[in-house]
């Protein structure tokens, strides 16, 4: 396998973003009132609506070609965050969680993307990502200001965030893809900002899957490492697994997974998927006559989680 350093950089593209000669129907930044257009008082006021604010409403999340409707009940428990979410399309399925999501569970996708926004240090966010106050937009009734989170490279996603003006809610966030394709779009349709009750948290049927994201993120040693990361991303737990390990890297914002896992002599995956944002890509390592599978996935782009799975060695 070809050392990573060798590999030659592809010239540098910077993501077309949503509403950039398109027409869209927004205010410029300019027409916010005196100061509203600095980013650091909005992603502020978004830490304290998540952490804080109780609500429940509908929102339709398109990926992969596919739209589907989905019920949020958000309330707070003794201090702690407590979600249901209930999907009204499609197979049945539902949510409950206890606590915010962490970078540390490798868990992507727009819910945890508000939570890990809000909770990540703002100067190495600053690093990776260039923000900005895109101008205002209305969104589910209500008067929302639009962040802009654009990668300054091109191993990352381009990030679109509403915040609600009056509370900092994240009404809606897309994620855009270096030719400014928008890869996920999720949206507020219905919001509700009354006092959620003890009884819409408890799920609605047998089969809810329950998350708790309440224990700590506690570090675990792997043999395995990366010989090269795109900067800002830091590892940020590992875990063994039944047949290897699993290795979780964040810049702050976006989360990526390596798995590296034993394979039979039987076994030959290679190659890559993506569904929406979200690409897998599987390559191979020998170690000591041994072959692994190396699965990266994540909401990257696939150029990028191919650079990472041929980064996999072994620690040293």
């Amino acid at each position: 396998m070809a050392p990573l350093a060798l590999a030659q950089p592809q010239p540098q593209q910077q993501p077309v973003m949503p509403g950039e000669n398109s027409g869209a129907a927004s205010v410029p930044a300019g027409s916010l009132p005196e100061g509203s257009d600095s980013v650091a008082p909005w992603l502020e006021k978004l830490g304290r609506a998540v952490n804080e604010l109780e609500y429940s409403g509908l929102v339709t999340f398109e990926h992969a070609g596919m739209l589907e409707t989905l019920q949020v009940v958000h309330g707070v428990r003794d201090g702690q965050q407590v979600e249901r979410v209930r999907y009204l399309s499609g197979d049945q399925r539902e949510l409950v969680s206890h606590g915010v999501p962490r970078a540390c569970e490798g868990a992507p996708g727009p819910i945890n993307r508000a939570a890990l926004l809000s909770a990540a240090e703002q100067q190495r966010l600053q690093q990776a990502y260039q923000f900005s106050v895109r101008g205002e937009e209305r969104i589910a009734d209500r008067a929302t200001v639009t962040l802009e989170a654009r990668p300054r490279d091109r191993h990352r996603l381009g990030i679109v965030v509403n915040l609600d003006r009056e509370t900092g809610l994240p009404l809606r966030s897309m994620l855009i893809g270096p030719q400014g394709k928008v890869l996920e779009r999720y949206q507020f349709v219905e919001l509700d900002l009354s006092p959620v009750e003890d009884g819409d948290l408890q799920p609605q049927s047998a089969s809810a899957r329950h998350i708790d994201n309440r224990a700590p993120c506690v570090p675990v040693q792997s043999r395995w490492r990366l010989g090269w990361l795109p900067d800002g991303y830091r590892p940020m737990a590992a875990r063994t697994l039944s047949d290897g390990d699993m290795l979780v890297f964040s810049d702050g914002l976006s989360v990526f997974t390596v798995f590296v896992q034993r394979l039979g002599p039987e076994l030959n995956f290679e190659g890559k998927a993506i569904r929406g944002a979200t690409v897998a890509y599987m390559d191979q390592i020998e170690v000591d006559g041994i072959n692994y599978t190396v699965t990266v996935v994540g909401e990257i782009p696939d150029s990028t989680a191919q650079l990472l799975a041929r980064a996999v060695t072994t620690g040293g």
